[in-house]
Parts: structure tokens; sequence; C-alpha cells
């Protein structure tokens, strides 16, 4: 049965009401994609944050009101909460009360189809679940009829600290042998003298049907966030010169995102931090592009890749006028300090042009170009 949602929007004090905004719209659609019906949102403004239910008691008053003649089943708030506050308002409303972080995470384990991918997700989960073990426990379970009850793996997970921290470490062990065999696979791509170039960006940008268009494998991209979890390679040719670049499709990004998410898919994230050449794909028809630019160049700066040869690319130009490409060419060199090529990897125009670039900046380790 589909879940009804109730989103609640956080601006904070002194906050940028139209991110706050941006972001609101990024939860319905965060909302939508792990299955459920929003049947309403609400931005709050917050003073200040109470330790014990985030939200001011006329809030909760308010939002509990509306939530019960709305007959929502969930309530999602665009926020960080904290273990106790999670439980406080789940409590006060009567309802699954979860946050942007749960959220993502169950999203995750919907998505996650190799057996790294899960065992990333399952460890992140961990992680995020560990503080939250309480009294009875919380069941984790893989087939799960609602959100905020899915989980990888196990259909009940031991709410045991001793336990819970004996399975991390159990994974973490399983990750490092997959890390080893990566490693091996790098080595022999070196003594074979293959390059690579990771794409990254935004989640929903486009990298997949990039990767695609550039390669003639792959998937069909998908209009939804987080559609890709694993690494996916492949490889372009250029026959004048003889050289193979291997190309990887990674997860994407989004704003908020939290640490620990980073660092539980660092196995993901190393096909970036290896690449010789990082294509920086951008949507511009998004809300708040230039902001998510933004939010991809400081995760790749947390992940210790910037100073890598990168090379931002516009896609859906076919969705544009060539003025406004024009226009948004120079604009994104300026914010991401990197040269910039118009693409349609739907349409495949400029794709060529982008294959010659990769290749040019792969062998003389730099990228020099404006078009």
């Amino acid at each position: 049965m589909t879940q009804r949602a109730f989103l609640v929007g956080i601006n904070t004090a002194g906050a940028d009401i139209e991110k706050s905004e941006d972001s609101l719209e990024e939860l319905e659609m965060l909302s939508k994609t792990a299955g459920a019906e929003n049947v309403f949102k609400a931005l709050k403004n917050i003073k200040k944050i109470d330790p014990a239910y985030y939200l001011s008691k006329g809030m909760l008053e308010e939002i509990k009101e509306k939530a019960s003649s709305e007959n929502a089943d969930i309530v999602i708030i665009d926020a960080s909460l904290s273990p106790a506050q999670e439980r406080n308002l789940s409590e006060y409303f009567d309802l699954n009360v979860i946050d942007r972080t749960r959220l993502i995470l169950d999203i995750f384990a919907v998505h996650a189809r190799t057996a790294e991918s899960r065992y990333q997700v399952e460890l992140a989960m961990m992680n995020y679940m560990l503080p939250r073990l309480k009294g009875a426990g919380i069941m984790l379970s893989g087939t799960g009829a609602g959100i905020g009850t899915r989980g990888p793996g196990e259909t009940k997970l031991e709410t045991d600290r001793r336990k819970i921290r004996h399975k991390i470490t159990h994974i973490k062990e399983r990750l490092k042998l997959s890390e080893k065999t990566r490693m091996l696979h790098r080595s022999k791509r070196n003594r074979q003298g293959l390059s690579t170039a990771a794409i990254v960006g935004y989640t929903n940008s486009g990298k997949t049907t990039l990767m695609k268009s550039l390669t003639g494998k792959g998937e069909n991209g998908e209009d939804r966030l987080f559609a890709t979890l694993g690494t996916k390679m492949a490889s372009i040719y250029d026959a004048v010169r003889k050289k193979k670049v291997l190309i990887s499709d990674t997860v994407g990004f989004i704003q908020n995102l939290p640490l620990f998410l980073i660092d539980s898919f660092k196995a993901t994230l190393e096909e970036t931090v290896q690449a010789d050449l990082l294509i920086h794909v951008i949507d511009p028809i998004q809300n708040s592009s230039v902001d998510k630019a933004g939010n991809v160049i400081k995760i790749l700066d947390e992940i210790g890749v910037k100073d890598k040869i990168i090379m931002t690319v516009i896609n859906k130009i076919d969705l544009l006028p060539k003025e406004q490409v024009d226009f948004l060419k120079e604009k994104f060199e300026i914010i991401t300090g990197n040269p910039v090529i118009a693409v349609s990897a739907r349409t495949g125009e400029n794709i060529n042009l982008l294959k010659e670039k990769i290749f040019e900046s792969i062998i003389h380790k730099k990228i020099s170009f404006r078009h």
C-alpha cells in the first residue's frame, strides 16, 4: 500500500529561503522515489531548534492536526534529527517520523543491486541506526512495506549494540576484500596503459545517459534520484591514437549528504579518487543548478580530488536556445574554475567533440579549451 507522506521543510534563522524551498522540493522528489504519495508539504521557519522535538510546540500542534486531516501515514522532516527527537516526534504525532538521511538510506536500500552496493548500504544503515537502538529495538526488513522500515540483507537486525558493531566490522572486512580486488584490477589496467575517466555530478543530472551516449553501453538513464549506486564501467577507443579510455558512471551526489554516508560509499567513490579525469555533469534545467554544481565541488573536495583534472559538461542543451547555452558555458566556467563543454547526451550533439577532449586531456594531462 502506498504511504501518504506529510513533508516538513525547514528554514532556520539566517538561512536562504530559496535554498530551503529548493531543499523541500528535492525532498518531494526523494519521497516519490521512495514510493510515497505526497499529500501535503509545509515550510517552517525556525528561530531556535528545540532539543527535544526540533520544532516548536505550536508547529507540532499544527502539523499533527493537518497530518490527521490529510490521513498521513508518515511525516518526513527535511533535517537531520537526533535519535531522541525522532522518537519524541513519532510519539507526539503517533506516526512514523523520519528525517532526510533516513529517507535517502531507504532509497539506497531499494536501489542497491550489486553485492558491494548492498554491503555499502547496510554499513551506512547500521551506522545510522546504532545510536537509535533502544528498548525493544528496531526492525529493518528487506521486504518492508513502508518507508523507514526497509533495509538490506537480513529480515531482522539484532538490537544488541555489540552484535551490531561485530556486523559492522564484518562488512568492513568484506568491503576491504572488494577493495583489494579493485586494486588488482587497477594495477592490471595501469600495466596495460589504460586510463580512466569518472563521470560525476548531482543525482539525476544525466550521468548514466551520457555514459551510454559516450560508450554505447550501459542502461538508459532514468528520471529518478539515485538510479545508479554502484560503479559501472565501459570504454571508448580512439583508432588514430590507438588509445582506450575506461569511463565509469558513479553514484550521484545530493545536498546535505551526511559525511558518514560518503564514508560508507568509499568503495564506489574510489573510482572517482583514482580516475585520471573527472567529468562533472551539470543539468542546467534543474532548479538551483549553480548551487548543485557547488555541492558537487564541495563533496569532491571532501573526498580529496580537488586537484584532479576536471572537465565540466553542461548536459541537455537540446532543451535550451543557443544564446542561453553560450551564457551558461561562460557562467559555469567561472563557477567551477574548469573548462566547459556543452552536449546533449540524449541527441548525441557534441558527443564526438567530448570524446576528443577526453583523449586530449588524458594524453596532455590538462584541459584548455573554450567553445
